[in-house]
């Protein structure tokens, strides 16, 4: 069992180097995407859909850099990710819905009498925290124009527990600032990436443990 012994430690040393490598490269393409995404603006290409898609580079934080970086600097999303037990992703939209003009021709034109013109229109403009509508009304027809519709979405997944001890369920939760747009269906999926052999728990485990032997055996 002698022979095995430097064998044995050269082979777990080995293991050592090759984790530590792959994770300081992991690290260093990490912190060079961050510093893109930080400094990264939406850019919209068109989609396969046909239609514009916005898109933006992902930081990829630890829980703790997560808190400071994104959760301390917004306190609506603070106040969200408070029902969760563990984040695993959370992301901001700031939208606005613009509307072509709508032009409402009514089925008769409203009648000339001695209170109105033969000919008349009327405009005005409604501002609120929530749209903007613009309109002008004539004799044949009411247009809408411009309407807008701002909203700031909010997706957070992550894990949520009923208690202290419950079991965690992965949940997806989106959340429209505009009290007036309302989610009618969410489809959320996760892609698993399974983890490398040399990464799980029993596997060194089970070295320690080999090791161990080997070490009483000697």
């Amino acid at each position: 069992m002698k022979s095995y012994f430097p064998y044995l430690i050269a082979l777990l040393l080995a293991v050592l180097l090759v984790h530590q490598c792959e994770r300081n490269v992991s690290d260093n393409i990490t912190s060079t995407n961050n510093i893109a995404a930080l400094t990264d603006s939406v850019s919209y290409y068109k989609n396969k859909l046909g239609t514009s898609t916005a898109s933006v580079r992902t930081l990829q934080l630890e829980a703790k850099d997560m808190k400071k970086v994104i959760i301390e600097k917004d306190k609506n999303i603070a106040a969200l990710t408070s029902e969760f037990s563990r984040l695993k992703s959370i992301t901001s939209v700031k939208s606005q819905i613009n509307l072509p003009p709508v032009r409402i021709k009514y089925t008769e034109p409203i009648a000339n009498d001695s209170i109105l013109p033969l000919k008349f229109e009327r405009k005005g403009f409604n501002k609120t925290d929530w749209y903007n509508l613009g309109y002008k009304v004539t004799q044949d027809s009411l247009i809408i124009y411009p309407l807008s519709v701002p909203t700031q979405t909010t997706i957070i997944t992550g894990f949520k527990r009923k208690w202290l001890l419950g079991r965690q369920t992965l949940t997806t939760d989106v959340t429209n600032s505009n009290p007036y747009i309302s989610v009618q269906e969410i489809k959320s999926a996760e892609v698993i990436v399974p983890e490398p052999l040399y990464k799980k728990w029993y596997v060194w485990l089970a070295i320690g443990v080999a090791g161990g032997a080997v070490m009483a055996s000697n």
